[in-house]
């Protein structure tokens, strides 16, 4: 390779000498300061290995160019294709196939990046789909699984029951706390509690909506039972004193 028009513009003809002059027009070529920055910074440097011979060519192999000019090969490649595009260089080597083999396949490099980038993000989410994770502070059953809740069990208080399970599993230390299914474990958590004790007075309340007909016409033994009722005489108070006395004792 060697710069275009070099043995019209290097005044030494027997010589090579160790320094090179720039002339300000380049300042005023359009062409050259157009150019890329990768490619105007390139330019000296291969105006200079230029000088090293009497009609301008050097060896442009790309190994060659990394090593003398101490860059890397990406950067060479692109700012050498538009030296060459531009005319600035004359290549007889397979350097100008090099850099455009390079540049021709950007977009597919591109679009490899894009899907490799797409298959590592598909990849960690698979592993931590794999791996579980630790249940949110602000979980809470969606719609369905609260309906399914109260259908599965309508005996229970489903608030307390959703801040006693955050309160278990957001306290549970190591991997006893990640798991893969948070629905599901709300399921099992929900499936497996107990009832609520009852009160004497909600156990009687019970008893009363089992046995008692909720039909306005009583029954004619039930009828007997309020007419003897009515007619009771109440218990004098000297004996329910004495009666209450002996519960206390007990």
């Amino acid at each position: 390779m060697k710069p275009k028009n070099w043995s019209h513009f290097q005044h030494y003809k027997d010589r090579c000498p160790p320094w090179i002059k720039l002339h300000k027009e380049l300042l005023n070529d359009r062409a050259f300061m157009t150019l890329p920055t990768a490619s105007k910074a390139l330019a000296p440097l291969l105006w200079l290995l230029a000088s090293e011979s009497k009609d301008g060519t050097f060896d442009a192999s790309i190994d060659e160019l990394t090593f003398r000019l101490r860059m890397p090969e990406s950067d060479i490649k692109a700012g050498l294709k538009h030296l060459i595009d531009k005319g600035f260089f004359v290549d007889d080597s397979e350097v100008l196939a090099e850099c455009y083999q390079d540049a021709i396949p950007e977009t597919e490099t591109e679009t490899e990046t894009e899907t490799e980038t797409e298959t590592e993000t598909e990849t960690k989410k698979s592993r931590s789909a794999t791996r579980g994770s630790r249940l949110p502070a602000d979980w809470k059953p969606d719609s369905e699984l609260a309906e399914w809740s109260k259908a599965e069990r309508p005996d229970l208080n489903l608030r307390k029951v959703l801040e006693e399970f955050r309160d278990y599993w957001t306290s549970v230390a190591g991997s006893k706390g990640v798991k893969l299914n948070w629905d599901a474990t709300w399921r099992n958590w929900v499936r497996s509690q107990k009832a609520e004790k009852q009160t004497f007075a909600q156990q009687a309340a019970d008893v009363a909506r089992t046995t008692v007909p909720i039909a306005p016409n009583h029954d004619a033994a039930l009828k007997a039972i309020e007419a003897d009722l009515k007619r009771a005489v109440p218990m004098p108070k000297n004996i329910r004193d004495q009666i209450n006395a002996v519960l206390k004792k007990a």
